[in-house]
């Protein structure tokens, strides 16, 4: 599975800037993370200096910057995504850059195991109904047709 395009669609429709340093390394971070189940556990100790290693930084930057997109995104205003990833409420505090990874990372791995994939059709089940979601299979599918263009 093309795990990139999955992150920067999730984080686009979050309502995370390119043009932040942080988005790079949250895309990268992720990536590490899907690749590598122990990364989860590990994010402040491992996770900030493989991403400060690859990019030739401090993993002060990386923690700094990852927080400048993590804030964006929770100000964003994106609420019926931010809801499904995050499970934030209005009373919900904005996540720490390890909380943010752990959701993400759960909410990835939650659309792998629920996808059924006949002739590039995606039906999605929702993370917190348990239900088929109209919205999260049209848009499942246009990531998946995507990647399978591009691969």
């Amino acid at each position: 599975m093309n795990y990139k395009r999955i992150i920067i669609s999730i984080l686009d429709s979050l309502g995370a800037s390119k043009s932040y340093t942080g988005y790079d390394y949250v895309v990268y971070g992720m990536q590490l993370m899907l690749e590598d189940k122990e990364c989860v556990t590990c994010i402040t100790k491992s996770l900030y200096l493989d991403i400060a290693r690859h990019y030739n930084t401090t993993w002060n930057c990386v923690e700094k910057n990852i927080r400048t997109v993590v804030n964006s995104i929770w100000d964003s205003g994106s609420s019926e995504l931010l809801e499904t990833v995050f499970r934030k409420s209005k009373k919900k505090k904005r996540p720490t850059n390890k909380e943010f990874f752990k959701h993400l990372y759960d909410y990835i791995t939650q659309i792998e195991t629920h996808m059924e994939i006949p002739e590039m059709q995606v039906s999605m089940i929702c993370p917190i109904s348990n239900k088929y979601c109209e919205s999260l299979s049209v848009f499942y599918t246009k990531i998946l047709d995507t990647a399978g263009r591009a691969g």
